[in-house]
């Protein structure tokens, strides 16, 4: 065997079998590279295969339990969103799953599940809403309130300004439910300010205004939107209805003569129908008994004496029973034998000062007397109406 040397010069067929070990190494390691790369496609495409296969498993579970969820049936959507999450877990199934959880009553394991949410994502706006919700079905009021009040300073995906005013009036709701008239006001006064001009929603603001024992903000609201053109029936009819609470009369009778003649009227209930009539037949006699400064000075003044002959029937029945009376009785009693015995027209037009007194004693008359022997009918009961506020009546 001939041995190769530095500087020795190759024969023809050294030279041609050198050539080949070079290309059959070059092809040896061609085959290798090529095989490597189907090995890798092949891998590659089967685990592309399985995550997607993965990814439509979880996302089939996640629509199924979806639609338990919206279907009211909460213990087949956990199962169907527990299945999801272990294709694809992520944030939002998680939500859906304490939600799920939180509707088949199974508290405890969903405020958990929420707060280990909020651990992650503190300022998310629904978590704190789930939070605020669970917090309250379980009487927790105080730590509700925090819950919602982080809720609405929280982010929220889509349109976060309607969720926010959404979110207040539920607090509002919430706050009514819990007697706390005063913080349930503040809430609705800022969901009123921030309101957009829709009637739709300001209608539902002045009624929970109303549950609040604001009537005063609640006529405002409603006011503003029975002065439009196309007025819904339902501020006509709201605006009515506060006047009366606040012993406007005179505004109440309007609205709610409006309110009858709408066309609209008839598609009522009848039990509202029959109150908005009911109030409207009492402010008008109220209107009809109220001795207005606005009137004529002897109409006025004849009104007076009617008010005083009604009131004076009033004290007597009440305290003719011969049982002791009442503290405030006996002190009216006596203002009332101070009186002149006999009292005309004329001499109440004449002195504006008899008549302030007379109307007065009326006024203190119905009010002691409704404590004392109960409550008032007829025109008594106007009278007492009237007495709680004689400068509301006639507002405009």
């Amino acid at each position: 065997m001939t041995t190769l040397h530095a500087g020795s010069v190759l024969t023809p067929e050294e030279r041609v079998a050198r050539r080949n070990l070079i290309l059959r190494d070059a092809l040896s390691l061609l085959t290798l590279f090529l095989f490597t790369v189907v090995i890798f496609a092949l891998t590659l495409l089967l685990y592309r295969s399985f995550e997607n296969h993965r990814v439509e498993l979880g996302q089939r579970w996640k629509v199924r339990g979806e639609q338990a969820l919206r279907a009211g049936r909460p213990k087949e959507a956990i199962d169907a969103l527990r299945s999801a999450l272990a294709y694809v877990p992520n944030t939002e199934t998680e939500i859906e799953l304490a939600t799920a959880l939180a509707d088949a009553g199974r508290t405890t394991e969903a405020t958990a599940y929420f707060n280990t949410l909020r651990e992650s994502t503190p300022g998310d706006g629904m978590i704190n809403l789930q939070l605020a919700q669970l917090a309250a079905r379980q009487g927790n009021e105080t730590q509700a309130v925090l819950d919602y009040q982080a809720a609405l300073d929280g982010t929220w995906q889509g349109n976060g300004y309607d969720r926010r005013r959404e979110i207040r009036l539920e607090l509002a709701n919430y706050l009514l439910s819990r007697h706390k008239d005063s913080d349930a006001r503040l809430q609705l006064l800022i969901a009123a300010g921030n309101a957009p001009d829709d009637a739709t929603i300001k209608i539902e603001i002045a009624g929970q205004m109303e549950r609040a024992n604001d009537q005063q903000n609640a006529l405002g609201i409603y006011r503003s939107l029975a002065a439009r053109r196309s007025a819904p029936l339902a501020a006509v009819e709201g605006a009515g209805r506060t006047a009366f609470a606040l012993g406007e009369y005179r505004i109440a009778a309007d609205y709610l003569a409006h309110t009858v003649a709408n066309i609209a009227f008839a598609t009522l209930p009848e039990n509202e129908k029959g109150a908005d009539r009911e109030m409207l037949d009492t402010a008008n006699h109220i209107l009809q008994l109220f001795p207005s400064i606005n009137e004529r000075p002897a109409l006025r003044a004849q009104r007076i004496l009617s008010a005083k002959n009604t009131a004076h029937r009033r004290i007597t029945t009440c305290t003719g029973s011969g049982h002791a009376m009442p503290p405030p009785l006996p002190a009216l009693v006596a203002r009332w034998e101070q009186l002149p015995s006999r009292l005309t027209v004329s001499q109440l037009e004449q002195d504006p000062d008899l008549e302030q007194t007379l109307l007065q004693l009326v006024y203190d008359t119905e009010t002691a007397t409704a404590q004392a022997c109960g409550a008032p009918t007829a025109d008594d009961a106007s009278l007492l109406r009237i007495a709680h506020n004689p400068i509301a009546v006639e507002q405009p």
